[in-house]
């Protein structure tokens, strides 16, 4: 009967593997020549999924879509009459020989990690939708540390059967960590650089020779920004291996991010959803420059994806700069998406000194810290560089990157609970980085900062659809949703469902219109509706039952026409509800804690009070305490090093007050001012009488140095409880004295030593 079940099992096993296609069903890869006017645009309409090969459109297409192609007149050419026959022939690898499986390039990672951990750290940033882990390797001096250094992304094997990309990937990789110590360039590049490689978002398309995953979803049409549907997309970011991408664009700050495809040579830049350019033009179109002609190309072509290749929604490329303002783009490495094994290495070649230039330039261009003007403490905030798509400034570290080409520029700084700073009069110049140093002035206020998805449904070529409109604080500036459309908006920290309403949803326009707000806790949902409005409304969380929500999603209700400018809810901004406390008679003391008879030694650790505030002392000495306003006291102690004292003060309503505490060696502990304890001579230089009145009789003396170190003091006990103590083999200093009697009791008291 085992036996039986066994078979039974091993079929099932069998079947379910052989059954999972990796493409739909009847699927071929088509050749389209759409050589009409309107003929791209019907295969947009029909959410046909294309690659753009220079003379033709190479299409893959079901039985049902390639008779709707066909009927409609449109010249076509099938190259592959059946994908899954085609990707079952490279057998269990998933692809051609001489090619790295996802097992190889793993174990290549773990490599990379084993020989040079220095340098390299590999991190498990996902599941995969077959739960293989996706993995990341990053490259820099300090791997494990968040440092002040520009960051670069690096992607391959979106599509599996795009077999170059990981390759080059995994080879890039080596080269950096071979590289270092040897190479000064790139030794150069790993010490001020954070370089991110995702060597294969897509392990299971590489394991299967298919373009999609495990659900059959193209993940290049799957990403938020400007979402359509495409490549069998069910939803904004459905899949495992988009919302990783999505993560790691979101958690970091890159300031270049590039994507390696294949099946023709091609250098593709937003925006891929509609005609007209970027307000990033100009860095683009430099880079894609410096990209090609560092390259090993004869002549590889750069141009906008929408008018240089083939529209499409939903790219990883149109999210990283739409959503997080990278430089972020396609390179299209190879006219074959399965060269020849003798082709790896020679493309590979073609492209690095293209990738390590992007790795230099990335360092160009803006950059500086930002910083809470009164605490110093890391300031996330999103920067405004004259018209272009914002950045964001690492919380950890504070820091930020953005590359522009020469000119003067100003930037505009917005963080949620600080006052908006504007600089102006700023001079980049080429192959340089200009620093500022911005400390921003606390302020109330809460507003949306990341645009995460969007919907405008045929994408409205006629509106300028400038989402950067809809973020920070309002400012008449709009961006329109789009008929049907919407939007969903991250508030970088939780609104509070407190007591009336939460939320704002402003409208700048003289026309009021119609949508419906909704909430949610995570970045995905699930969506709670919060009510409908028209135009400027508030809104109260307690709707949903959530305690909080950080992302909000914003749907318009469908007036008015659909391709025409401003269509759709005019969305200015959304306003997190911040509840200002009452005024209170309270200010802040700040200074630093330092020894008085070594006024150079700072003291880490201190606890600093005054009335019901309390804090610790950093490890420069520093402190920052709230206090109560007019005369106050404030103590500070440290008592493994027996340090005390207490200043008092005067304090002003709202303001800090600069002072500075300095500790004496004192006995504010038990017993310690017991006038029972008899020393001579004090100052003692060798020999001292030790005698206490009373009957108490003393068995140990120890002695704590000012670094609160313990030593036992040799004793020669004496009649009627005193005793003779040997300090000859101390250093001179003031030392406290710990006294241990035979009852039990403990004395303590100060001595110097000579």
């Amino acid at each position: 009967m085992r036996k039986l079940l066994l078979v039974f099992y091993l079929i099932f096993i069998v079947f379910f593997a052989y059954s999972q296609s990796p493409w739909r069903e009847g699927e071929m890869q088509v050749k389209v020549f759409a050589e009409q006017p309107g003929q791209q645009e019907l295969l947009q309409q029909l959410k046909i999924n294309a690659d753009y090969a220079g003379d033709f459109l190479r299409c893959y297409l079901t039985q049902a879509e390639y008779k709707q192609i066909s009927a409609s007149g449109i010249r076509t050419e099938v190259e592959i009459p059946d994908l899954n026959l085609w990707a079952a022939s490279f057998g269990s690898k998933g692809v051609p020989n001489g090619y790295y499986t996802v097992a190889e390039l793993n174990e290549i990672a773990d490599s990379l990690l084993t020989h040079f951990p220095d340098i390299c750290t590999l991190h498990n940033i996902g599941i995969a939708s077959n739960n293989a882990v996706i993995y990341a390797l990053k490259i820099s001096d300090n791997p494990g540390v968040d440092e002040n250094e520009p960051e670069i992304l690096f992607d391959g094997g979106i599509h599996g059967d795009e077999v170059g990309g990981s390759e080059n990937m995994i080879r890039f990789a080596r080269d950096l960590c071979l590289g270092y110590g040897n190479d000064p360039y790139i030794t150069d590049l790993v010490d001020n650089r954070e370089i991110w490689i995702i060597y294969c978002l897509n392990p299971y398309g590489r394991s299967n020779m298919t373009r999609y995953n495990l659900v059959g979803v193209d993940i290049n049409r799957d990403s938020g920004y400007m979402w359509n549907g495409e490549g069998n997309s069910p939803s904004a970011f459905s899949q495992p291996e988009t919302k990783t991408l999505r993560s790691m664009l979101t958690d970091n700050q890159f300031v270049i991010h590039c994507s390696y495809h294949s099946g023709i040579e091609f250098i593709s830049f937003p925006w891929s959803y509609r005609a007209s350019q970027t307000p990033d033009h100009a860095q683009h179109q430099y880079l894609a420059s410096l990209y090609a002609n560092s390259s090993g190309y004869t002549n590889i072509p750069y141009q906008q994806g929408y008018s240089g290749m083939y529209p499409i929604n939903g790219s990883t490329k149109d999210f990283g700069y739409g959503s997080v303002g990278a430089i972020s783009w396609s390179v299209e490495i190879s006219t074959s998406k399965q060269p020849p094994a003798s082709q790896i290495v020679p493309i590979y070649l073609k492209n690095k000194p293209s990738m390590l230039a992007m790795c230099e330039y990335a360092g160009y261009g803006i950059s500086g810290i930002i910083t809470d003007a009164l605490t110093g403490a890391p300031v996330s905030a999103t920067l405004f560089v004259n018209d272009l798509y914002p950045i964001s400034s690492d919380p950890e570290a504070g820091d930020f990157h953005k590359f522009l080409v020469s000119g003067n520029y100003e930037l505009k700084v917005v963080a949620n609970g600080y006052e908006t700073q504007t600089i102006s009069d700023i001079i980049i110049s080429n192959q340089s980085s200009t620093f500022l140093n911005i400390e921003m002035q606390p302020a109330f206020g809460h507003y949306a900062r990341v645009l995460v998805s969007s919907y405008i449904p045929n994408n409205n070529p006629n509106d300028e659809g400038y989402t950067p409109a809809a973020l920070g604080p309002p400012d008449g500036i709009q961006y329109s949703l789009g008929r049907f459309g919407w939007a969903v908006f991250d508030m970088g920290t939780p609104v509070i469902n407190g007591e009336g309403p939460d939320v704002i949803v402003h409208e700048n326009d003289a026309t009021p219109e119609g949508y419906t707000l909704f909430a949610g806790s995570t970045i995905d949902g699930p969506w709670q509706s919060m009510g409908t409005g028209i135009g400027t409304k508030a809104f109260d969380l307690s709707y949903t039952f959530l305690p909080e929500a950080r992302y909000f999603k914003i749907s318009d209700d469908g007036d008015g026409q659909s391709q025409v400018n401003n269509a759709g809810f005019d969305l200015d901004a959304i306003e997190g509800i911040v509840r200002i406390p009452p005024v209170d008679s309270t200010g802040y003391i700040s200074g630093f804690i330092y020894e008085y008879h070594n006024p150079a030694q700072v003291v880490e650790g201190a606890t600093v009070y005054s009335g019901e505030y309390s804090t610790t002392s950093g490890s420069d000495g520093y402190f920052l305490i709230r206090a109560d306003t007019g005369y106050v006291q404030i103590c500070a102690e440290h008592w493994s090093t027996w340090l005390y004292d207490c200043d008092t003060v005067y304090v002003n309503p709202g303001d800090t007050l600069d002072h500075s505490i300095y500790l004496y060696y004192v006995e504010k502990v038990q017993n310690m001012e017991s006038p029972a304890i008899n020393i001579y001579p004090n100052p003692v230089k060798g020999l001292a009488q030790i005698s206490l009145k009373g009957n108490a009789v003393i068995e140990q003396v120890s002695a704590f140095d000012n670094m609160g170190v313990k030593h036992i003091v040799p004793l020669m006990l004496n009649a009627y409880g005193s005793a003779t103590a040997d300090f000859s083999e101390h250093r001179a200093g003031v030392y406290i004295l710990e006294i241990r009697l035979k009852d039990g009791g403990i004395v303590h008291t100060k001595i110097v030593i000579q």
